[in-house]
């Protein structure tokens, strides 16, 4: 454990010395990571560190043309410590949760798994959804909005929110964190629905001031991760 942990801290100065994370989020993160393998394992901590490095890609791909029309992430990307525990503590959350569960393994994996596909897809959708050439659409009226509006969805970032939750399914499973079904299951359904959750917080809450994206994020991803234990339930039975 002790390697595991070192290895985890030289990792996230990689991160902060590529740019990634600054430096107060690249010291947050190394307490998450340590939580989660402490708690829960290794393994699980790379289903976290694969949303990471995923979204630092999409997040960089065109980004020109994102500061262009004025949708990019500021700091060119690098993300801090606010942004590092509104994605990053539901999941550390749930992975302490698991070491104290003795009949509920399946169920906690599955929340565990869905949390990080609420992230990856949540980031996916946004960073690859801004790139359409449609007008997006506010998720609860359907009326067009300029790109970068909270809670605005396009066809191009539902589909690329669903292929990022697709694919923390799938690692999940070559992870052997969850058989093949239940890690689809959980990270599909459990995905969509945070990721979508987000979008309407987005345009309700905080197109109104009164929570802020970090907010949005964490919730989303608690959200997603009730969905995702039950979908693993409901396919347990």
């Amino acid at each position: 454990m002790m390697f595991e942990i070192l290895l985890c801290i030289a990792l996230f100065f990689i991160v902060y010395k590529k740019g990634i994370l600054d430096l107060k989020g690249s010291l947050t993160a190394v307490l998450l990571a340590s939580a989660i393998i402490v708690f829960a394992n290794f393994n699980w901590l790379v289903l976290l560190i694969f949303f990471m490095f995923s979204g630092f890609l999409v997040t960089k791909y065109k980004f020109e043309y994102k500061e262009k029309i004025k949708v990019s992430e500021k700091n060119r990307g690098r993300r801090g410590a606010r942004n590092v525990l509104a994605n990053g503590l539901a999941p550390t959350i749930i992975a302490v949760l698991y070491s104290f569960t003795n009949d509920f393994e399946s169920l906690v994996a599955g929340a565990y798994i869905a949390s990080v596909a609420t992230v990856t897809a949540d980031t996916f959708s946004s960073e690859i959804g801004v790139l359409s050439r449609g007008t997006p659409r506010l998720i609860t009226s359907f009326k067009k909005v300029p790109k970068g509006t909270d809670g605005a969805i396009s066809m191009l970032g539902e589909v690329a929110g669903f292929f990022g939750a697709l694919l923390i399914g799938l690692l999940a499973y070559i992870l052997g964190i969850l058989e093949l079904k239940l890690a689809l299951v959980s990270a599909l359904i459990g995905g969509f629905v945070g990721f979508n959750t987000d979008s309407l917080l987005g345009a309700t809450l905080e197109r109104r001031g009164l929570i802020n994206n970090e907010h949005v994020n964490f919730i989303s991803s608690i959200v997603g991760a009730v969905f995702g234990a039950i979908a693993v339930q409901i396919a347990c039975t």
